[in-house]
């Protein structure tokens, strides 16, 4: 691998460091909000329309995480003090709703949607990143690092395995909506759909898991002499960093606000 090749993988995980870090310090909205931007930036400049499947399957996330909240959100049921929107059940109404949530409830509070678009945002912002690096990783490299400090071979192997994991997915996840979208299944409906489609996604992930397994079974550990395909791009080292500042200066900001 040549240096420039380690430069750009350098300041690839540098950005995705610095995003992560954001991501776990700050629960500011605002700062979040630019980060989550700068992150989808930072991977469409990077891979265009191959972060595409990564964005459809962030928004049913991202629906999760905010109707779960919205609904069940902790500091209603722990007694902090909360603005209720819409009652869904009300105390004392039902038995059984009042024996799991303890005489409260079930209702959609403001502060249990802004904690589930906090909670979003620092998903996105490690997904998107993530994403970047992983597509621009080769292998070989970690294998390459691993070996060098004496990692046992298998647990090298599944280190550089999760490491291709995320773009794998993603490529997956098109295909099962490229085919739900040409078939039109009679039974799937827009409410199905998002249960129908992850449990597709599993069933294939571990389908894809066992073929794996069975050939390193038979073959052996490979030994990655290859260099995987990468998408060339101009400049990659100077726009990384760009975005690392950014970052970093939104963590900054972070400290300052607070």
């Amino acid at each position: 691998m040549n240096r420039n090749k380690s430069y750009g993988i350098f300041t690839s995980f540098l950005v995705l460091l610095t995003g992560s870090t954001l991501a776990l310090m700050s629960y500011n909205i605002y700062i979040l909000t630019a980060g989550v931007l700068f992150s989808f930036v930072y991977g469409f400049v990077n891979y265009k329309k191959q972060l595409l499947p990564v964005i459809k399957f962030s928004a049913w996330v991202v629906l999760g995480f905010v109707l779960s909240q919205a609904f069940f959100y902790w500091g209603f049921y722990s007694g902090q003090k909360t603005y209720i929107i819409l009652w869904v059940i009300k105390p004392h109404y039902n038995l059984l709703v009042d024996f799991l949530t303890e005489g409260k409830g079930i209702a959609i509070t403001y502060q249990g949607i802004i904690w589930g678009i906090i909670s979003s945002a620092k998903l996105l912002i490690t997904l998107f990143l993530a994403f970047s690096f992983s597509k621009r990783l080769n292998p070989k490299i970690v294998l390459n690092a691993l070996k060098k400090i004496h990692v046992p071979p298998l647990i090298a192997l599944g280190a550089a395995m999760t490491f291709r994991l995320l773009p794998e997915m993603a490529e997956m996840s098109k295909t099962l909506y490229s085919v739900s979208r040409i078939r039109k299944p009679k039974k799937l409906s827009r409410i199905t759909m998002p249960y129908t489609f992850l449990k597709a996604l599993i069933y294939n992930s571990v389908k894809k898991a066992f073929v794996a397994s069975l050939a390193l079974e038979t073959k052996g550990l490979p030994d990655f002499t290859f260099d995987c395909e990468e998408i060339k791009r101009p400049d990659a080292g100077a726009a990384d960093l760009l975005f690392f500042v950014i970052l970093a200066f939104l963590i900054a900001l972070n400290f300052i606000i607070f």
